[in-house]
């Protein structure tokens, strides 16, 4: 694992900096060369466990893409081992065809590092960690797209799905009632963080 500490800036979680780009940049390229499951084994031993997030397709885009700077506080937070994000095969998979649309115009090499930076971004959880039991009980998306983020939310035990789709951000409620995973847009998540202490 690369020695360099992750580079640092202070921020509040859910702070709009339109000056974080940079350092958003940053971030990503030391994540890079520190993988999450490395991150994880020494999460496991500086104190509880860091929230369990999934997060969907346009969420992932927004971070490593467009590298929105609304979200550079989850960023950090996931750098820092605040939270960590979870994936599987089905949803890297939806991930790798969108990179693929016209309208983003990624050439090939950009599409390379966009996908190492996905994977610097989440980790796949081991089959111990996940439930086994069926999915029928969840509730079912409007768009059948979107009920792979919450089997994955499901199955992974996650704490909380990101999105901003309205499609999943209806299923909040019910989600609620029925005592499973939450559904928060990004915005709402942070805001709910406490702020972070000055980082030096």
């Amino acid at each position: 694992m690369d020695p360099r500490p992750m580079p640092t800036q202070s921020v509040a979680p859910h702070e709009d900096v339109t000056a974080m780009p940079a350092h958003h940049q940053q971030l990503l390229a030391w994540m890079i060369h520190h993988p999450p499951a490395a991150r994880a084994t020494a999460l496991r031993t500086q104190g509880p466990r860091p929230a369990r997030l999934v997060l969907d397709t346009n969420v992932s885009l927004d971070l490593i893409v467009f590298r929105d700077p609304r979200w550079t506080g989850l960023l950090g937070m996931l750098a820092r081992g605040a939270c960590e994000a979870l994936m599987d095969e089905v949803c890297r998979n939806e991930f790798v065809r969108v990179l693929g649309y016209p309208q983003f115009d990624l050439a090939a090499d950009r599409r390379v590092q966009v996908l190492q930076a996905f994977d610097a971004l989440h980790r796949m959880p081991v089959s111990r960690e996940c439930r086994e039991e069926p999915v029928d009980g969840l509730p079912q998306c409007r768009d059948a797209d979107d009920q792979k983020f919450l089997e994955l939310a499901f199955r992974a035990r996650a704490d909380v799905l990101l999105s901003k789709d309205k499609a999943l951000l209806k299923l909040a409620r019910r989600n609620r009632r029925a005592g499973l995973f939450e559904i928060l847009s990004p915005q709402a998540w942070l805001e709910r963080q406490p702020a972070s202490a000055p980082e030096t």
